[in-house]
């Protein structure tokens, strides 16, 4: 890390926590800025109130997170080398 980014990377760390997330959030979206474009913004917010709706009608049921973690884990490792972390392993 240059001296500039280190010097950056801890006055950041002053910030009140939803300043840094917010700073965080910009920064990854500029690293792919398509990823934030207003269609696909309201393209994930229907998706997520159709996936509330399904579930709340019985169409849908629920996963614990680090089943589905673990599970997409399994399924990279098949393809690559990549490791879950321990506490998903098992």
């Amino acid at each position: 890390m240059s001296t500039t980014t280190e010097q950056i990377f801890i006055e950041a760390l002053s910030l009140p926590v939803r300043s840094r997330a917010e700073l965080v959030h910009k920064l990854l979206t500029s690293l792919e800025p398509e990823l934030g474009t207003p269609e696909i913004e309201a393209a994930w917010a229907k998706e997520a109130i159709d996936r509330c709706k399904a579930y709340d009608e019985g169409q849908m049921t629920e996963r614990d997170s680090a089943d589905v973690l673990k599970d997409a884990y399994n399924k990279i490792n098949k393809f690559t080398e990549f490791s879950a972390p321990p506490r998903l392993r098992g």
